[in-house]
């Protein structure tokens, strides 16, 4: 039988010793399991400039590309079991600005749609009409369907679905059918400053300063933060509600069958540089050097990661979640080495093959 205190006490030395050799200025996680236990502690700095600040355990983080999954796919398949659209559903039907009419939710979800990864020079993006005039302006990659090419684009594209069919603004209707069920009291797009960690100093002819409760994400940002792809702020204590949620299937944000279907592998693909790509319906599924370590099952895990240095997964036949919520850009985005240490605690918490 696991050890659980020391555990955590390893999790907590590894993450120390990451900070140590400065590969990210500090962090904070949580243990979960089936049975509602929850085992969560924090390392480090909330920041290193301009003053050195040490984390007291409340620090809010910029989540990055873990809105993505809490937020956003939460709320379309919300949307899905409401019938206020489908997985075949086309965006032009909702959105007739959008040129490609064969493109559906179920490409947006798995980053089949064809669409660009990103848009080139994000850092000179003004607001949201320039970020819609060139999302709305893109020719595809690929043919529709055919790769997987992650798409901040087709996120986006996502949460300007979100906000036509419920006439609400994104993150009303988040905290509406996602954060407020879940008592996730500090989870938002419009943080509480003064515990947020910073992110990046950012320097360009946009913005000059330490982004502290502005989102990092170039794009969301131009967007006020309101975005389908980025834009959401929370803390470990908080995701680790929504973890607990999945595992139990409580149905307190979603009925059983649809979170059952967010575990089902969708798409797979090997990109131009070899490495296997397998998607889910927003989410990632496990491969190999995976962030949710080597042990963990592979029908019943999904997992994400966050530019800023955020990771999470969830494996429903063990019964275990975890989440990880670090700053790791700050103070410039060269020096995030925190990616190294995600796939050492993912086997650290399941070692072995319980699976």
């Amino acid at each position: 039988m696991m050890d659980k205190k020391k555990l955590i006490t390893d999790i907590s030395n590894l993450l120390k010793s990451g900070v140590e050799k400065k590969d990210f200025p500090g962090a904070s996680y949580a243990v979960i399991y089936k049975d509602g236990t929850i085992y969560s502690d924090y390392v480090g700095y909330k920041q290193v400039v301009p003053t050195i600040e040490i984390n007291k355990g409340n620090e809010i983080y910029d989540c990055a590309s873990l809105t993505k999954v809490i937020s956003t796919t939460t709320m379309i398949m919300k949307l899905i079991e409401g019938k206020k659209l489908s997985l075949d559903t086309k965006v032009q039907e909702i959105i007739p600005r959008f040129i490609h009419s064969n493109i559906t939710i179920y490409h947006l979800l798995t980053h089949t749609s064809g669409l660009p990864a990103d848009i080139k020079r994000a850092s000179t993006l003004v607001d949201k009409d320039d970020v819609l005039n060139r999302i709305f302006n893109f020719e595809l990659i690929n043919e529709v369907g055919k790769k997987i090419v992650y798409s901040d684009i087709g996120f986006i594209i996502l949460g300007l679905i979100i906000e036509k069919l419920t006439n609400k603004r994104l993150d009303v209707y988040a905290s509406e059918v996602v954060f407020n069920p879940l008592k996730m009291d500090d989870t938002s797009y419009r943080p509480n400053k003064a515990n947020c960690a910073p992110t990046e100093f950012r320097d360009d002819e946009i913005y000059k300063g330490l982004l502290k409760g502005l989102v990092h994400d170039e794009k969301s940002f131009a967007l006020n933060g309101l975005s389908g792809h980025a834009g959401m702020f929370s803390t470990s204590n908080d995701l680790a509600k929504f973890i607990l949620s999945f595992l139990r299937n409580d149905e307190i944000i979603l009925k059983k069958e649809t979170i059952d279907s967010l575990f089902i592998e969708r798409e797979k693909d090997i990109n131009k540089n070899g490495i296997l790509l397998v998607r889910a319906l927003g989410w990632q599924k496990k491969t190999k050097g995976s962030t949710s370590g080597d042990n963990t099952s592979y029908e019943n895990t999904i997992l994400h990661t966050g530019f800023t240095g955020c990771n999470i997964w969830i494996d429903k036949l063990a019964g275990i979640g975890f989440v990880l919520l670090s700053n790791a850009v700050h103070p410039k985005r060269e020096n995030n080495g925190i990616g190294k240490y995600r796939n050492m605690i993912g086997n650290m918490i399941i070692p072995s093959e319980v699976n």
